[in-house]
């Protein structure tokens, strides 16, 4: 007989786990069935598993495809907007010189402090910039895509994979009282049972350490930039949930383990590939060029003086 996982002797009041051999994982629940992205998920791992493909082998090689097919093409477009913003640098440089003139004026007419100018040339400052941005294709707010794809991919999956594993959903509510079929035996190497913690610690240590080196990568790429107290407390919150990330993986079934493991490599690489000139020709991307010391920054108008 296949050896349960832990996570079966879970219950729900409202649950009625019914699972049937040669059949796919099954629940019945009070509130019906699984969420529509969790079951998609569910379909599109058993699709690939039901060709002939072994679990572990599934794990990663779907993980590989959809941050290839979803998140790269987010993040080639991103480096592509980078560039164009860098070369309207000096557009927006030209611009904030004539709007701290035009503002300067206003405020000798008007009479006003300080605090006032700088509010009032931030203000046109930041409109001024978002309209040259969006002009020519490159508005800041597609900058912040990529983690509401990502993000939401990241967790989706990953409540997919310990629905299958056979543990519950937070917050949801729903039990699985057996894994998925073969989850218990097709894994690989020292890991053959995917629905039981990795007993070496190695995968632990692995996700955490790839969680990290992407912190450290994106850090030492920006060391040159004057970083804002906001960014110094999130680079710091995310080396130390990369560190946490260590034990969190010791107590996950190693399906879990295998997913967030290659999520965190998939993206060490990348942030490496996108390094390399030849990578970044290739895809149009932008070469990378240290930051100018005279282009425009927040600061420096922030900075700036009326004169009397």
């Amino acid at each position: 007989m296949p050896r349960l996982s832990p996570a079966a002797v879970y219950r729900h009041n409202f649950v009625i786990p019914c699972r049937h051999r040669n059949h796919p994982l099954k629940t019945t629940t009070r509130a019906s069935s699984l969420p529509i992205v969790l079951a998609a998920n569910e379909s599109l791992l058993e699709s690939v598993h039901s060709a002939g493909v072994p679990w572990w082998a599934t794990i990663v090689g779907l993980t590989c495809l959809l941050r290839s097919s979803l998140t790269l093409p987010i993040a080639v477009y991103q480096q592509r907007s980078i560039g164009r913003m860098i070369e309207l640098a000096p557009m927006v440089q030209s611009w904030g010189e004539t709007l701290k003139t035009h503002v300067t004026t206003e405020a000798r007419k008007a009479g006003w402090d300080y605090a006032r100018y700088n509010k009032e040339l931030q203000r046109q400052y930041r409109r001024k910039v978002n309209d040259i941005y969006k002009q020519y294709g490159c508005p800041r707010w597609k900058l912040l895509s990529l983690p509401y794809v990502q993000i939401p991919l990241f967790v989706s999956m990953s409540l997919t994979i310990r629905h299958m594993t056979g543990m519950p959903l937070p917050w949801y509510g729903q039990v699985a009282e057996n894994s998925a079929d073969g989850m218990n035996h097709e894994g690989l190497a020292w890991f053959t049972d995917l629905t039981v913690p990795d007993p070496t610690m190695t995968f632990p240590l692995l996700i955490g350490a790839g969680t990290l080196l992407n912190v450290e990568l994106n850090a030492w790429l920006a060391k040159d930039r004057k970083k804002t107290l906001t960014q110094k407390i999130l680079t710091n919150a995310f080396r130390v949930l990369a560190v946490a990330f260590v034990p969190i993986a010791a107590h996950a079934p190693m399906s879990l383990g295998l997913y967030w493991c290659t999520s965190a490599w998939f993206s060490v690489v990348q942030n490496v590939a996108f390094r390399i000139p030849l990578v970044r020709q290739v895809l149009k991307m932008p070469q990378l060029t240290p930051p100018k010391s005279s282009s425009i920054t927040n600061k420096s108008i922030s900075t700036s003086t009326t004169t009397s």
